[in-house]
């Protein structure tokens, strides 16, 4: 079962003025990690075990905090350098 994305009230913040383009790969990207938020080969670790980031669209990076107990991921910080 995928586990469930939550947006925190900064994403929601800087997701306003996201070009069309960022906000699809963003998607495309949590798409694949709700799958297995995890991977190692698709998204990197930081010094925390729970929280990882991923790339989206070839220009940004998303962060994120896994809860495995109710099977969440919350995006904690989203950054578009396109």
């Amino acid at each position: 079962m995928p586990y469930r994305a939550y947006l925190s009230e900064l994403v929601l913040g800087q997701l306003g003025n996201f070009p069309a383009d960022a906000l699809d790969a963003l998607v495309a990207t949590m798409a694949e990690v709700i799958e297995y938020p995890a991977d190692p080969l698709r998204t990197f670790p930081t010094g925390d075990p729970y929280v990882r980031r991923a790339e989206f669209g070839g220009l940004g990076l998303v962060t994120y905090v896994i809860n495995d107990a109710p099977q969440t991921v919350t995006l904690t910080d989203v950054t578009w350098t396109g």
